[in-house]
């Protein structure tokens, strides 16, 4: 009896490599070090089984199964999807942190310490940029102002974390000293803090200084005279805890108004907060959207 021929045994469904080439088929090369150059083409037909190739514009059910790409080399391995023309691949690096930014060819994609890092340009000099998303693209949220410091009364001081010996029988912060305010009840992890500082009756002219906390800046803030009572707009960066930290050269009152923050996303500022229009930038455009035609200049991107 003859041999009964198989679906995989056809040169439709297995087309061989040079027919591949000649016909500029797309082709998938997984190269690693010290590896050969796996490729894979279109071709039609059913699921690749167990153990075979995939199989390009077919489905394909890996079932439970997983491929991977691994190397022992140092430099790691490389996943590279390639037409036959002269476009630049386009490569999926393996990368460990190193200690600059990855050295990348046009083309990569690079996830370099959990961020995913992109490579466009001149082939000698690539530009590699971060791709952005919510989680590391920072957006401007504003708030109903919130006022988070008045040494002038106790209610007023309740956010300040190290009160005890910074301030006076008054509840002014004293010379040469510094407060920290928790921000926590507003936001979580915000990279920045849009503020409004206000000094009181000091008793001599002087500075305030306003940052995240750590080693002060020699930068003022705010500078003033003797008993006056004066204001000035300031954006400072947040602390890994969430405070902000204030330190004045002479004895004062002082006030702290926070009326917006630099967030990754609106989800991190409290929405009791928040207008009920702004808790999604998408949602802030659909609400304006509703009440009046978009401007002549608004163009979406």
């Amino acid at each position: 009896m003859g041999k009964e021929a198989r679906p995989e045994d056809s040169t439709t469904a297995r087309p061989d490599r040079r027919a591949l080439l000649r016909t500029g088929g797309v082709a998938v090369a997984a190269t690693m070090a010290g590896l050969a150059v796996a490729e894979i083409a279109t071709a039609g037909g059913a699921s690749a089984a167990t153990g075979e190739p995939v199989t390009m514009g077919a489905t394909n059910d890996a079932g439970t199964t997983s491929t991977s790409l691994t190397s022992a080399g140092t430099t790691g391995s490389t996943l590279e999807l390639a037409n036959t023309t002269t476009l630049a691949p386009l490569r999926l690096v393996e990368q460990t942190r190193p200690t600059a930014q990855p050295a990348l060819t046009s083309g990569d994609l690079a996830n370099y310490g959990g961020d995913l890092y992109y490579a466009t340009g001149d082939p000698s000099g690539p530009l590699v940029g971060m791709v952005y998303s919510e989680v590391n693209a920072n957006q401007l949220v504003p708030i109903t102002p919130q006022r988070v410091l008045d040494t002038r009364y106790s209610g007023g001081r309740a956010k300040i974390v190290n009160a005890a010996g910074n301030l006076d029988s008054a509840g002014r912060l004293l010379a040469g000293h510094s407060i920290d305010i928790d921000l926590s009840s507003l936001e979580f992890a915000a990279t920045a803090a849009y503020c409004n500082i206000t000094i009181v009756g000091p008793v001599n002219g002087g500075w305030l200084t306003l940052w995240p906390g750590g080693t002060r800046p020699s930068v003022s803030s705010i500078n003033f005279t003797a008993n006056a009572v004066i204001a000035n707009f300031a954006v400072t960066g947040t602390s890994a805890t969430d405070t902000v930290t204030i330190f004045a050269s002479t004895t004062t009152h002082v006030l702290l108004d926070v009326t917006a923050f630099t967030v990754a996303n609106p989800s991190q500022i409290n929405p009791s907060v928040m207008p009920a229009t702004m808790t999604m930038a998408s949602q802030r455009l659909a609400t304006r959207a509703k009440t009046h035609n978009a401007p002549s200049w608004y163009s979406p991107r």
